[in-house]
């Protein structure tokens, strides 16, 4: 009886490690919602801030019934907004920082990812898999940033002041943390599902601005996109 449950219990375990998933090498589009975490920003305590679109697109390279490669190359809208009040917007112009800005932030970064539930043979499939990711990227943000220079702090009364623009842009690396859950289509040899990403940038200002009104040091993009990826077969 012993060696009859150990065999079984050998062939099970033989069973995971050695398991094979349907899972192929994958292409997808990604499209969602996005915000940045920055200086002038936003009041984010209070969810005063601006909601832009980004876009994406990925390839996952199958390692193993577990592990997949993946590239992301990608686009986020940026705008500071008009959040903040006229004592703020004076003591930022004091410190010669941007009051706002508008622009694009384009990044590519690499990771592993870990599926935490695919289909293996002799198990029963899932409806709907999850994975996650952490990696490190590039991300280059153009912009136009908005100034003011006061013409006299000292006298409240007489400090008029001229509000101007000029393009500025910031390249830098940072790390994205990301988490999805996806459901395969029966149809076709495609999914669909959804991803939120996190984007820390611990060594560059995103937006132009160094005075560190927030809570976090580093600057960050987030977004949370719908996606459809294609199999393109195992190679």
């Amino acid at each position: 009886m012993r060696k009859c449950l150990l065999t079984l219990l050998v062939l099970c375990t033989l069973q995971y490690v050695f398991a094979q998933d349907n899972r192929e090498n994958r292409l997808g589009f990604g499209i969602g919602p996005s915000k940045m975490y920055g200086d002038n920003t936003g009041i984010h305590s209070d969810f005063k801030f601006m909601v832009l679109p980004s876009a994406s697109v990925d390839f996952s390279k199958k390692i193993n019934t577990f592990f997949d490669a993946k590239a992301t190359l990608g686009w986020q809208m940026v705008n500071s907004g008009d959040f903040y009040n006229e004592g703020l917007k004076e003591r930022m112009s004091r410190s010669d920082q941007p009051l706002g800005f508008s622009g694009n932030a384009f990044f590519l970064d690499f990771m592993p990812i870990v599926h935490f539930n695919p289909n293996q043979s002799g198990y029963l499939p899932s409806l709907i898999k999850g994975y996650t990711g952490i990696g490190l990227g590039v991300v280059h943000v153009a912009r136009t940033e908005i100034k003011r220079e006061y013409t006299n702090f000292e006298d409240p009364e007489m400090n008029t002041f001229n509000e101007f623009s000029y393009t500025a842009s910031s390249t830098g690396v940072y790390i994205p943390w990301r988490i999805g859950i996806f459901k395969e289509l029966e149809t076709r040899p495609a999914e669909i599902g959804l991803e939120a990403v996190f984007m820390l940038s611990p060594f560059t200002e995103l937006d132009g601005n160094s005075k560190q009104q927030k809570r976090i040091g580093p600057d960050a993009l987030m977004q949370i996109q719908f996606f459809y990826r294609v199999n393109i077969g195992d190679w």
